[in-house]
């Protein structure tokens, strides 16, 4: 029998030197086979045999497998359509002017505010939320808030709801992990019929408020609050899984599916483009009471220092954060621990605040035999830290974790000059030789500043006006309403026709 078979035996030919075209003879006779080449005189240019070459090899590629084939072709058609998408749609990247917030302005809004903490635990989160649901109601809106519920009974007015908890975590179970499936958190939002949903985290019952959002037809704001590649050390997952990745993912992927974003600095703003949110964003920090932290009686401070043992000759260091890992305190405590060893003794360092890293901060403190030099105070009731800040001469900070440094404006307002590490949200506030100054994270140059304002009494009492006067600009009046027009853009562009 004679016989042909051709195409689909290799990848591309590969026109060497020594190749020539050719076919061969195969002449099977019992049981010998023999096989003969025959060479072909193709008289042709090396170019052309390459393309003939890879014709064939391609034509072999697509003819074993229609299946290989169509889904090429599928591919090549998307991309088609893709390419046709970018090119001819119209697009406009510029706001949209003829969106009109006015009918919102002039409204009465209600807005239900979601977070994942609150009072009675004292965090950030909490004094943010608080302080923004007290402003909006001083504009005349109408605030729920849907939080969770705590083992401390709370004398909770009825516009706060709070969740079940189905676990509590941190050393005072002061971190709750709440039902998100709960129907009270459903029947709540129903009930209360919101104008516009807000929510503080972009997990648990933020996803929750988010999911509600779209059930009930009505916009969701986020406001972020908390760098999580901060807290890896909290979640069981692989450290730097969560931290390269994940983190960054979940705020991504969260705001774009909101339909606006509030962030308390530049630096946060810049970091959520730079992870592709492309949700409208509103720059604004938490506002502050600046008439409660800029003025205390003189009373009540002499007996606050006579409480704490405070001697009046030593100049008096004021440091407020959560008492753990991230907020970079043992870097701090090095610092003065150097700045004692050169002879500054003249200094006390008030360290305020709770966590669960304060045995082992404490531990530190003894070690680095700071012990008559600095006092760890523990938690302080929101309404007696204006009494705290005015007995300080200098506020310090060494977090670099924070989106926003909230503690930094409050002590301003109390008239306080601050030393800082450079980061994200301290670059914001702290104006360098206005109002404070920020360091790289280095011992030594952090100490020369704490060193710089707390021998020189000029200098630090010009930048202690100079930091009253800017805190102004962060009154809580000024902050809840930079959110309320923020919010009413938000729901124009929502309910715009061209939406």
């Amino acid at each position: 029998m004679d016989y042909v078979t051709t195409g689909g035996a290799g990848g591309i030919l590969i026109d060497a030197d020594s190749s020539f075209h050719h076919y061969v003879i195969v002449d099977v006779a019992g049981e010998n086979v023999a096989i003969a080449p025959v060479r072909l005189n193709v008289d042709s240019p090396g170019w052309w045999r390459m393309v003939t070459s890879v014709w064939s090899t391609l034509y072999a590629f697509f003819y074993v497998s229609y299946t290989r084939f169509l889904l090429i072709v599928g591919v090549l058609a998307l991309l088609t359509l893709r390419l046709h998408r970018l090119i001819f749609e119209d697009r406009d990247y510029y706001p949209d002017f003829d969106i009109d917030p006015t009918p919102f302005l002039g409204k009465s809004l209600r807005v239900a505010m979601v977070s994942n903490n609150y009072f009675p635990f004292v965090s950030g989160v909490s004094v943010s939320v608080d302080r923004l649901r007290n402003g909006l109601c001083d504009l005349g809106h109408l605030l729920q808030l849907l939080v969770p519920r705590y083992r401390e009974a709370c004398e909770d007015d009825r516009s706060i709801k709070r969740i079940p908890t189905l676990m509590a975590f941190g050393q005072k179970g002061e971190f709750r992990l709440t039902n998100p499936f709960s129907a009270r958190f459903r029947r709540c939002l129903r009930a209360f019929k919101p104008d516009i949903i807000h929510v503080h985290h972009p997990f648990w019952l933020g996803s929750m408020g988010l999911f509600m959002g779209r059930r009930l037809k009505v916009p969701v704001i986020y406001t972020y609050h908390t760098r999580l590649e901060h807290y890896a050390h909290f979640v069981p997952l692989p450290g730097a899984l969560f931290r390269n990745l994940i983190s960054h993912y979940l705020i991504k992927r969260f705001s774009n599916r909101c339909q606006g974003v509030i962030v308390p600095t530049y630096s946060a703003e810049e970091y959520l483009r730079m992870i592709g949110v492309k949700t409208p964003t509103l720059v604004q920090p938490t506002g502050i009471d600046v008439e409660r932290f800029s003025q205390v009686d003189e009373s009540e401070l002499d007996a606050l220092r006579e409480q704490l043992g405070v001697s009046s000759s030593r100049k008096i260091l004021i440091s407020v954060s959560r008492i753990s890992k991230e907020k970079n305190i043992g870097f701090m405590l090095e610092a003065l621990a150097d700045l004692q060893s050169q002879g500054h003794e003249d200094f006390h360092l008030l360290l305020i605040g709770d966590g669960p890293d304060r045995e082992a901060i404490q531990t530190q403190i003894d070690t680095l035999k700071l012990t008559s030099q600095a006092t760890l105070v523990g938690a302080v009731p929101p309404d007696q830290m204006a009494l705290y800040y005015h007995l300080g001469d200098l506020f310090v900070f060494a977090s670099t974790s924070e989106t926003q440094g909230m503690v930094i404006l409050e002590a301003m307002s109390a008239g306080l000059p601050v030393v800082a590490v450079r980061s994200s949200g301290i670059d914001d506030v702290v104006r360098q030789g206005v109002n404070g100054f920020k360091t790289p994270q280095n011992r030594q140059a952090w100490g020369q500043k704490v060193v710089e304002l707390k021998d020189n009494t000029e200098l630090r009492q010009q930048l202690g006006k100079q930091s009253s006067h800017f805190a102004k600009e962060f009154d809580i009046k000024n902050f809840a309403s930079a959110v309320a027009t923020f919010y009413a853009e938000v729901l124009a562009k929502y309910h715009s026709p061209s939406r």
